[in-house]
């Protein structure tokens, strides 16, 4: 049964995340420092029945005295003894399942457990054992100490294997939503002579509101060697999602007792918002905000429209951009795109707001937004040069970000962590985006709620007068209504 366990391939596992961690502060570089996550309580079926069976011993033998009519005081301090061993093993088996966050501290460190083929041998063993006792049978006490050898055996063998491992676990510091990545975990045996035999290694994605298994099978690690295993990763949103602790088990020689180890190792991976595509349509609404302009030049520099590169055509391109020897030659229409020297400054508001207790709708409209929202600030970064892109966000916290003094990676972790509010207030994003609008910048304001924003743009420009006026002037709501939100973004397909 082992060999057969050892030939598996390793297992893969492909998992998905719901729900952003609630960010004390943006620090995306916090692998090892990461909050500890809270384990998923366990019953441990083997632990309940090692306890059940050490307290029936003890009860059975207090009550009808059997081995002290037959073996004497000796047998019955052994069997007594045997069953105190038993219920502490149990016990302890209980108390690491129910509070696994022991295990960190060292309790419990070193699991145990049985299989299915492990439990049939037990209940034999008991059939087998009680049989000899009530009957008086030498030849049945005799074939259950031939069946418990191999038994203690298993355990003990098992034990021996997992001293001194150690598990590393490779994994990215940051990840966009949809792709697959790959986690790699790197096993040692520092053991001089004895070699690691079938061990399997588990880890958990764990996040606010899911936990995924993962599992890497390493058929066998040399003395003083480093085997490694991979599992592919594919995490559809955002957020920071912590891997571990990591488990090493093995059920080697005979599959009949598992042993396992706990190693208290956590990393995180941050994962960014999903990226789309701006459809040509809505390229050509913003213009003058973007650096898309289907022009030519008669000479490039930097101060003049300038040629950027050739691409196939997509619905709502200018038919005047359409390269004719370039789609003669591919047999598919390509046009012309042109990257604006003189490019304008862009305000991106976010306003994630949802009510306090989102439905399944709620909480896609919420991310839809943030999507959307990065989508355009990455568009704005990758095909302008010098124009200014502010960022302002009410969330928990309210956040901006300002591309003159931040990184790319900086506005990707702010989206990636950020925790959508029930208490946004426009007036604050308007105040904070105030310093930044100028005659030369566009404003887009993404909301999930556009029809309330829309109604408190106009209350803001009958009530303030020429500020107010200016303010719903230059300011435009992206509606992110399902019907139209994909006249507005391409998303990839994953």
């Amino acid at each position: 049964m082992w060999l057969a366990t050892a030939t598996a391939a390793a297992k893969n596992v492909v998992g998905s995340l719901a729900a952003a961690i609630p960010p004390d502060e943006i620090d995306p570089l916090m692998s090892h420092e990461s909050r500890s996550p809270q384990l998923a309580r366990t019953f441990s079926s083997a632990g309940f029945g090692a306890v059940l069976v050490g307290l029936g011993l003890i009860a059975f033998e207090l009550r009808y005295s059997l081995l002290l009519y037959r073996l004497g005081v000796a047998g019955r301090v052994v069997l007594v003894t045997c069953a105190i061993g038993f219920s502490i093993w149990g016990l302890q088996e209980l108390i690491a399942g129910w509070w696994p966050q022991l295990s960190r501290r060292g309790f419990a460190r070193h699991r145990s457990g049985l299989p299915m083929e492990g439990r049939a041998y037990i209940v034999v063993m008991i059939v087998l054992f009680v049989g000899a006792l009530l009957g008086r049978s030498n030849p049945l006490l005799l074939v259950f100490a031939l069946m418990a050898g191999p038994f203690v055996a298993n355990a003990w063998i098992s034990f021996v294997l997992l001293k001194r491992l150690t598990v590393q676990r490779h994994v990215p510091v940051r990840v966009m939503a949809g792709e697959p990545t790959s986690v790699e975990l790197a096993l040692r045996n520092n053991k001089r002579r004895l070699s690691a035999w079938v061990m399997t290694l588990r880890d958990q994605i764990v996040s606010e509101t899911e936990r995924l298994p993962a599992e890497v099978l390493i058929p066998r690690v040399p003395p003083s060697s480093t085997r490694t295993g991979h599992y592919r990763l594919r995490l559809m949103h955002r957020g920071r999602h912590t891997l571990g602790p990591l488990s090493i088990s093995t059920r080697f020689p005979l599959g009949l007792v598992e042993r396992g180890l706990t190693v208290a190792q956590t990393d995180s991976i941050i994962v960014y918002p999903r990226l789309g595509r701006l459809t040509a349509g809505w390229t050509q609404r913003l213009q003058h905000a973007t650096d898309l302009v289907p022009q030519m030049s008669p000479r490039s520099g930097p101060f003049h429209d300038e040629f950027h590169k050739l691409r196939e055509y997509r619905r709502g391109d200018d038919l005047r951009a359409i390269h004719w020897k370039t789609t003669a030659r591919r047999n598919e229409l390509m046009v012309r795109e042109f990257r604006e020297s003189r490019d304008r400054q862009l305000v991106v508001l976010l306003d994630p707001w949802r009510t306090a207790r989102p439905t399944e709708q709620d909480q896609e409209r919420t991310e839809a937004a943030i999507s959307v929202a990065a989508t355009i600030c990455m568009h704005h970064l990758r095909n302008s040069r010098d124009s200014h892109l502010y960022f302002a966000v009410h969330g928990e916290p309210f956040a901006e970000w300002d591309s003159s003094v931040g990184s790319v990676e900086s506005l990707l972790d702010l989206l990636a962590l950020l925790v959508p509010s029930s208490s946004s207030d426009l007036a604050r994003l308007q105040s904070a985006a105030a310093a930044h609008i100028s005659s030369r910048a566009r404003v887009l304001l993404v909301s999930t709620r556009p029809a309330d924003t829309l109604r408190e743009l106009r209350r803001s420009k009958d009530n303030g007068h020429g500020e107010g006026q200016r303010w719903f002037d230059a300011v435009q709501v992206v509606d992110l209504d399902p019907r139209r939100l994909s006249e507005i973004v391409e998303w990839r397909d994953g």
